[in-house]
């Protein structure tokens, strides 16, 4: 397979034919590759494998991928596609949209006059707030229920005495004061994403990076309401006044919302499942999806056949593997490409 195949961006509206310059991975011109549907961002690249680059290689070409989206999202909605995913060619990238345009349309509209925003809290004073629950009484309790341990315990000689708490209490008094510390935290990322959510619905918390950090979350905010969302952050930084720093990074691609992780299916393999669930032939397998139920169907009708419980031997494990691909392939591609799909029996 030849290296210079096509980087992916992102899924955007139908469009005309449209180049966004030369602003892409190894500095190849930006294009678009339709379906009269939808569309896929793209630029010629060498396929590369990322995961063996240096982190400051690595970080160069996100910064690429970036870019890209954002000058896309000026004027059109987009599905973010992960950062490193490759077609070889045009006809696998229209396969691509082909196989999941249905959840891509909804995606779209779901995003459509939409940006992303992320928000990050963090201590003002990191210290003072320790000091704060050093203060508090079930902290004060523990030390001194801790002292009175390290004195009583029996002693191998007169320097052990003046040794104090253990390794084993400290960690002690270190996990109640982080557990304190965390209900803080909770308590205040709570109330802060409560008062988004009354004028956001549309937001996604994420895991904090360390004890400094309270919040961090994305927000979907429409395209005319920037000047709302600075104005609800001026009174967050006010109410939390030397408490929490409040800092907003945005506008940006619907990362958190919409990120596309797509691989191409192509219709030999496509016909090879449908060789190995015995479903009937068909002259084009991208003109058509099976319905879930007949692809279950076929699924329970094989599977006796191939289970090792019934059938032991050597290659049993990978004829069973084989048959649990193919059922997941044929059903994930019938729930893209029908819009509504019926319900299945069983």
């Amino acid at each position: 397979m030849s290296t210079e195949c096509n980087y992916l961006y992102g899924i955007i509206p139908a469009c005309k034919s449209r180049n966004f310059g030369p602003i892409g991975m190894d500095g190849g011109k930006v294009r678009v590759v339709t379906d009269g549907v939808i569309a896929m961002v793209t630029s010629p690249a060498a396929r590369k494998n990322f995961s063996l680059l240096s982190s400051q290689e690595t970080l160069r070409y996100i910064a690429k991928h970036q870019r890209v989206l954002e000058r896309v999202m000026t004027d059109s909605a987009v599905i973010p596609v992960k950062f490193g995913t490759f077609a070889d060619d045009d006809r696998q990238i229209l396969d691509i949209l082909h196989s999941g345009q249905q959840a891509f349309v909804r995606t779209l509209e779901k995003c459509a006059g939409k940006f992303e925003w992320d928000l990050v809290a963090c201590w003002s004073d990191l210290q003072a707030v320790l000091s704060e629950i050093a203060a508090e009484p079930a902290v004060v309790s523990m030390k001194a229920i801790l002292v009175r341990e390290s004195i009583l315990a029996p002693a191998a000689g007169p320097a052990s005495r003046l040794a104090g708490p253990t390794m084993e209490q400290r960690i002690r008094l270190g996990r109640l004061v982080k557990e304190m510390l965390t209900r803080r935290r909770d308590q205040i990322a709570a109330e802060v994403v409560a008062a988004l959510r009354a004028q956001w619905p549309e937001i996604v918390v994420n895991p904090t990076k360390d004890d400094a950090m309270t919040l961090h979350a994305a927000v979907l905010i429409g395209r005319d309401e920037e000047s709302l969302f600075d104005r609800f952050i001026d009174r967050l930084n006010r109410d939390y006044w030397g408490r929490l720093d409040f800092r907003c990074v945005g506008p940006l691609p619907p990362y958190s919302f919409a990120t596309a992780e797509v691989r191409a299916v192509d219709a030999e393999e496509l016909d090879a499942a449908r060789q190995l669930l015995r479903l009937p032939s068909c002259e084009n397998p991208f003109s058509h999806a099976y319905r879930p139920a007949e692809i279950k169907a076929a699924y329970r009708r094989v599977l006796p056949e191939v289970h090792p419980d019934r059938n032991p031997g050597a290659d049993s494990a990978e004829r069973m593997k084989e048959l649990v691909d193919a059922h997941q392939l044929l059903e994930e591609y019938a729930l893209n490409c029908n819009e509504t799909p019926p319900a299945d029996e069983g």
